[in-house]
């Protein structure tokens, strides 16, 4: 089958190759996949992964082969998943019946391919706060994939939404998504005006992380999933022992599905999709021969949002 494959010296880390079709377990459900959307980690993960590797998380499809123990869609079915083994980029795909859900009426499959890793991981790290309603919720990054998704759940949570970009021509998306506040600085310095936080959700890392921490509420929580500006941040100790009860947690989605199942989560992001409360900001679609460019300038951040493409035959 055409599969997509690592290729770190090649535009994008990944490019068009040749796979084996899988064969699922008994608790496992075969696609034939339709559409997958791209996250920044992927790519990222592409160019430290063996040549030839297969990749890719986000998929949504059509069940060609139900489970044989009977749990489970049937064949037809229009499903969306988290794929653990992050192989789906491809024309096939097993996925546990676990970390698949079908997909409603009225919502596409463009749509649904985009939630699994960048909507999940929006709703969980949101959901490690407590008392949102009214409190003010910094989103860093929030111009990205899951920064969007933040900023719209949070809204949705009854939260005061601060979103942090880099430019000032993302300011629009973010107020459109529900931001009450856009702040445009690339080191923090301006976060600390718009403060105390009850709860800060952080994909960028490295100097922003370090100016942010400060600003959380006595009893407020920092959740950190990315670290797209470095993997390093000087904490300040002394205000973290001050605060009394402030903490930083890390968030990792696989840990995270061992307390509730992609199922699940994705079942709920889909409710309010389907209810018109959630957009996913898909900024990007395409045929998936166009992986390796799309790839390149989603790292670049050449565009806000999500990119979607399309599995032709």
């Amino acid at each position: 089958m055409k599969a997509i494959l690592t290729e770190p010296s090649a535009e994008g880390a990944v490019i068009m190759g040749q796979a084996t079709e899988p064969k699922p377990c008994a608790n496992e459900v075969l696609i034939r996949v339709t559409a997958f959307s791209i996250n920044r980690g992927e790519i990222n993960f592409a160019k430290e992964r063996v040549r030839g590797s297969q990749i890719g998380w986000d998929v949504a499809g059509i069940v060609d082969q139900a489970a044989a123990d009977g749990s489970g869609p049937e064949i037809g079915a229009r499903v969306v998943g988290f794929v653990r083994a992050a192989n789906g980029w491809a024309e096939y795909v097993t996925i546990p019946v676990r970390d698949l859900t079908v997909i409603p009426e009225g919502v596409s499959d463009t749509d649904a391919a985009t939630l699994p890793v960048a909507g999940l991981t929006a709703l969980y790290t949101l959901e490690r706060g407590d008392r949102l309603l009214a409190s003010r919720v910094l989103i860093t990054g929030a111009s990205g994939g899951v920064g969007l998704f933040a900023v719209q759940l949070a809204r949705l949570m009854g939260a005061q939404v601060i979103a942090q970009v880099r430019k000032t021509e993302q300011i629009p998306i973010l107020e459109r998504a529900g931001a009450a506040q856009v702040v445009v600085d690339a080191k923090g310095a301006k976060l600390m005006q718009y403060g105390p936080y009850r709860l800060i959700v952080d994909g960028v890392g490295g100097d922003l992380l370090a100016h942010a921490i400060p600003t959380l509420s006595e009893d407020g929580v920092a959740v950190l999933y990315g670290i797209t500006s470095g993997p390093e941040a000087v904490l300040p100790i002394g205000f973290m022992i001050g605060t009394g009860r402030g903490r930083i947690e890390g968030f990792n989605l696989y840990r995270e599905s061992e307390d509730e199942a992609i199922s699940k989560g994705l079942n709920r992001l889909l409710g309010l999709v389907q209810g018109g409360l959630l957009n996913t900001h898909v900024e990007v679609e395409d045929d998936w021969s166009g992986v390796s460019k799309i790839a390149a300038d989603l790292l670049h951040r050449k565009f806000s949002g999500k990119a979607v493409l399309h599995v032709s035959g």
